[in-house]
């Protein structure tokens, strides 16, 4: 029978009369507790911050009754309050083991595998604890979170809207709720938002998330006017203010979101956290002075590695500050070991920095942790193509545009490595391209006014590139661009980049030069159509730093794709792609969405290496073994390359390969190729592998190698031009796709048909009789320099006459 204190101290304590409470309960205590007061008063000591207290005096109750199952529960309440999940959760065992239907110990049960992220653990308990105490809504709303954790969008959604119809206004329940809706990518998720707002319009992240929803579905000003509203009744929150400026600066108003982040700098709060959010949101809108400096100050009041170090060493890599990068992103990635962001960014600048199996250890520790991080999947997708292993990278592809379809970067990633499959085929190229474009350059505006019908004025040629640099596409243009200026065409290059060496001299010398890069598509369209431009030059298609969004919004008349890119772009916008006979054939025209235009003789116009050495005699005359050698990078060599080298190996006894690239110097890339090598019978003993290196030392190790061995289906480009230059016999399988036609299209002006092959025992053939003629490759070796130099290949001069014809007639 309950003593009178007992009773008086629970009415008390149901009246939130505390005091009174715990001096009932002690009376009770000294009167003869059997367990009850003390476990009631430890429960109302946790209550009021007295947490050790509480569980010593519920551990006391337990020691006087054991068999009592809500001791137990009890006590687990109180422990995982205090942070131990993993004794609430031994406590709620025991008090199941007491009482298997007692609906808090299951429901507390449900709590604590939640808090130790065990969800498909806390199932069960939840699910038995809602049916058995169904007016609980914090039991409605863990069931949500662990039927949200193990992927079960549907029946997650319904256990937060039970919740919320015993609780309207609960925001723990709208907050799952959106999380169900999102990850499910529910067409309801607006309707969710805009109710969730209403029921709960002081909760900060659900009316972030409603004004985000909103400039996603293109609604501005509903956006802007709920971004005013939030960041008026939130002022001392920055999160509200970001939003603000993120969506002043989706609407092109980036001075007005300065000066909003601004106004909150100036508010004087100069935490390290607030000083980093603010440094992020600078760097998005393009002041990264004032972004360094918010992350060097938040780093001084941030002892060690955190966020803002993060922060700091992404900075330095968009700036192309090597070095810095290098030295704050490798630190981050040892001292923040479970920031999913931290591990990516190295492993990022790691691929950038041509390792890629170091750069997919990293990758894969991001997404252990986020496995449908977007941007993580797009990093894993980089490394394992540039691995060679192109069906996983495809596969991780695939996941980022599932989880992404809005992201037009990852989905040209998706597309450009499409082409390094060895099954590749055009109609496949075509409808993949296709596909990005409905999804990514929709809808199609009307072009502008074309000059009239007879005009002959001066040429205004715009120009858009990331790559107005020491990089191949500079190489193939500059001294097209060069040629062109002497006859007077105007050239405006629209770089977006920041890096500037010897080739962006050259281009800047007769272009006139317009940085684009941090700007928005309609901010570079409008400045291409002030400019005047007859037409407009895509020098990137797919590949990263691509412009894409520009031409989709079609600011010029005309519109092309030159150089660049190895396939079709897909774009109705783009009206030409400059080609030429052997790029693309006429049979194959149809897979292409531009009208094919050709040059007559190559499409590009090659500037050789000024820092080339001579070309010396074959080295195979001295060593007495002839060496095969292969430039091009690890993505290219797929497993039917490398059967098809094993067999010209095995006929060419005592013959060695050289494999040079970069990643080839990291032992897992050696591994892969090696296993690969050891199944065609070749012993690892007759390969050598090099990395990456400057373009002169490049070049210069080819004066090591006899022949050079084309991979396929992806042909070598810059890497074939400069083998030739250095004197050395080129063997190519002549391929179906763009980018497998490259060695054919300039062993083709050089009139050296007889190093294309059609047929992989046709190459094999053709790579064992130069093996065995080296008579036949000492003259190539001396005559290709010359021959190339009064080529077609690099004469500048007739390339810009025909580049002119072209385009004029065009």
């Amino acid at each position: 029978m309950m003593s009178k204190h007992l009773n008086a101290a629970i009415q008390f304590h149901q009246a939130g009369r505390h005091a009174e409470a715990e001096q009932e309960y002690r009376q009770a205590i000294n009167t003869g507790d059997t367990g009850f007061a003390r476990n009631l008063l430890g429960v109302l000591c946790a209550q009021t911050g007295r947490v050790a207290e509480g569980i010593a005096l519920i551990r006391q109750a337990i020691a006087l009754n054991k068999r009592v199952p809500e001791f137990h529960s009890n006590l687990a309440v109180v422990l995982l309050g205090a942070g131990d999940a993993q004794g609430a959760v031994a406590a709620c065992r025991q008090a199941l083991k007491l009482n298997p239907n007692l609906a808090d110990a299951l429901i507390n049960l449900g709590a604590a595998l939640l808090r130790l992220g065990q969800h498909a653990d806390a199932v069960a308990p939840l699910r038995r604890g809602v049916k058995a105490n169904p007016g609980n809504v914090e039991a409605h709303r863990n069931l949500g979170l662990a039927l949200l954790g193990t992927g079960q969008l549907t029946e997650a959604v319904d256990s937060f809207r039970a919740g919320i119809a015993q609780a309207p206004t609960h925001a723990g329940c709208w907050t799952g709720l959106i999380a169900a809706l999102e990850q499910s990518r529910s067409a309801s998720l607006g309707q969710g938002l805009e109710e969730a707002v209403a029921r709960c319009p002081g909760e900060i992240a659900l009316r972030l998330k409603l004004t985000a929803h909103r400039l996603v579905a293109g609604d501005t000003a509903s956006a802007e006017a709920l971004a005013r509203q939030t960041a008026a009744a939130a002022p001392a929150v920055l999160e509200a203010t970001i939003m603000l400026a993120n969506v002043l600066t989706a609407q092109g108003r980036k001075a007005e979101a300065h000066q909003a982040l601004t106004d909150w700098l100036d508010r004087g709060d100069a935490s390290s956290h607030t000083l980093t959010l603010l440094a992020d949101a600078f760097m998005g809108l393009g002041d990264d002075i004032l972004a360094e400096r918010l992350f060097r100050q938040a780093m001084a009041l941030e002892p060690g590695t955190g966020q803002a170090a993060l922060g700091l060493g992404l900075l330095m890599r968009r700036l192309d500050r090597g070095q810095e990068a290098l030295t704050l992103l490798e630190r981050c990635a040892q001292d923040l070991p479970d920031s999913p962001l931290a591990q990516a960014a190295y492993g990022d600048l790691l691929l950038a920095m041509g390792r890629p199996a170091a750069a997919l250890a990293y990758a894969r520790r991001a997404q252990a942790l986020t496995p449908d991080d977007p941007g993580i999947l797009l990093t894993l997708g980089n490394a394992l193509r540039d691995l060679g292993e192109i069906d996983e990278a495809l596969a991780a592809l695939t996941h980022a545009v599932t989880v992404a379809p809005e992201r037009a970067d990852i989905h040209s990633n998706l597309v450009y490595t499409r082409l390094f499959h060895p099954a590749v085929t055009l109609a496949q190229v075509r409808a993949e391209h296709i596909a990005w474009a409905q999804r990514h350059a929709q809808p199609v505006p009307p072009a502008p006014p074309a000059p009239p019908a007879g005009h002959h004025g001066a040429l205004r040629i715009g120009l858009v590139s990331g790559d107005f640099r020491n990089h191949p596409v500079g190489y193939f243009i500059v001294r097209a661009l060069e040629a062109l200026a002497r006859r007077g065409v105007t050239l405006i290059a629209y770089a977006n980049q920041r890096v500037e060496d010897d080739i962006t001299r050259r281009v800047q010398a007769v272009c006139a030069w317009r940085p684009i890069q941090g700007l928005d598509a309609p901010m570079v369209a409008r400045q291409v159509r002030d400019d005047g431009i007859d037409i407009l030059i895509d020098l990137a298609g797919h590949i990263a730093g691509n412009r894409l969004d520009v031409f989709a919004l079609r600011p010029a008349p005309r519109q092309a794709t030159w150089a660049g890119y190895m396939a079709t772009t897909g774009l109705t916008q783009m009206d030409l792609i400059i080609a030429d006979p052997h790029h693309i054939p006429p049979e194959a025209e149809e897979f292409y969405t531009e009208r094919v235009v050709r040059m007559p003789h190559s499409f590009l116009c090659y500037d050789p290496p000024a820092a080339a050495p001579t070309v010396p005699p074959p080295p195979g005359e001295g060593n007495g073994h002839v060496t095969f050698g292969c430039f091009n990078i690890a993505a290219k060599l797929n497993a039917e390359v490398i059967a098809c080298w094993a067999q010209i190996l095995t006929r060419v006894p005592g013959s060695r390969l050289l494999l040079k690239s970069r990643g080839l110097d990291e032992a897992p890339v050696h591994a892969r190729i090696l296993e690969q090598f050891r199944a065609g019978g070749i012993d690892a003993a007759r390969l050598d592998f090099l990395g990456a290196t400057t373009q002169a030392d490049h070049v210069a190790c080819m004066q090591r190698v006899d022949i050079a061995l084309d991979p396929f289906p992806f042909a070598g480009s810059t890497t074939t031009l400069e083998s030739l230059w250095m004197g050395l016999p080129v063997v190519t399988l002549t391929g179906q796709t763009f980018s497998g036609r490259h060695s054919t299209c300039f062993l083709s002006v050089l009139g050296l048909t007889s190093l294309m092959a059609t047929t992989v025992q046709e190459y094999v053939d053709i790579a064992v009789r130069l093996a065995t003629n080296l008579e036949e490759v000492a003259d190539l070796r001396q005559r290709l320099r010359p021959l190339m130099a009064a080529s077609p290949l690099c004469d500048a001069e007739a390339f810009a006459d025909d580049f002119i014809r072209l385009l004029r007639s065009a």
